[in-house]
């Protein structure tokens, strides 16, 4: 139970710092189309052309972060899942999967949220490691299990869709 609480925090830290990082990188963005037009009215071809090339790659890095959130937001409602149903074992052996297969994005390199990823699989890792025979019975029937492996599917497949290589 503690290793899922663990795991639930990590993915929030995770979630509060992307969140902030995506943010900034809004807020860049939105700095740099001001200058942008300003040097078109200016006539600066040159400079704006460049401009519109940095806010291009802002915002498609924001997109993609976007969609890392999507993820850890799935993830988070898959934990308080498991966390009321007492079900780790599954949730470890889905999550391991699915954080091995987030940590290949580039996105996960960012230096402030690499740190956290790391303590995430590790987290996850003994999470999968542990034994489920001395779990106590639970009488509360929260939703199926067949809703969170939904959520997770979704996420993968979100997942699969940026990992892809563009066509």
């Amino acid at each position: 139970m503690r290793k899922g609480f663990e795991i639930l925090r990590d993915v929030r830290l995770l979630k509060d710092k992307l969140s902030r990082i995506q943010t900034r990188i809004d807020e860049r963005a939105e700095e740099l189309t001001k200058k942008l037009v300003e040097l078109q009215m200016k006539g600066d071809n040159y400079l704006s052309r460049r401009y519109a090339e940095e806010i291009a790659n802002l915002k498609n890095l924001s997109k993609r972060l976007a969609v890392l959130m999507f993820i850890l937001d799935k993830v988070d409602l898959a934990v308080q899942h498991a966390i009321v149903r007492y079900e780790f074992n599954t949730l470890a052996t889905e999550l391991s999967s699915l954080i091995r297969e987030v940590g290949k994005l580039p996105e996960t390199k960012i230096p402030d949220l690499g740190v956290l990823f790391a303590d995430l699989e590790e987290n996850i890792r003994e999470l999968s490691d542990m034994d489920y025979t001395d779990l106590p019975v639970v009488d509360y029937n929260p939703p199926t299990n067949s809703e969170v492996k939904a959520i997770l599917e979704e996420a993968k497949v979100a997942l699969k869709e940026k990992l892809e290589p563009a066509s």
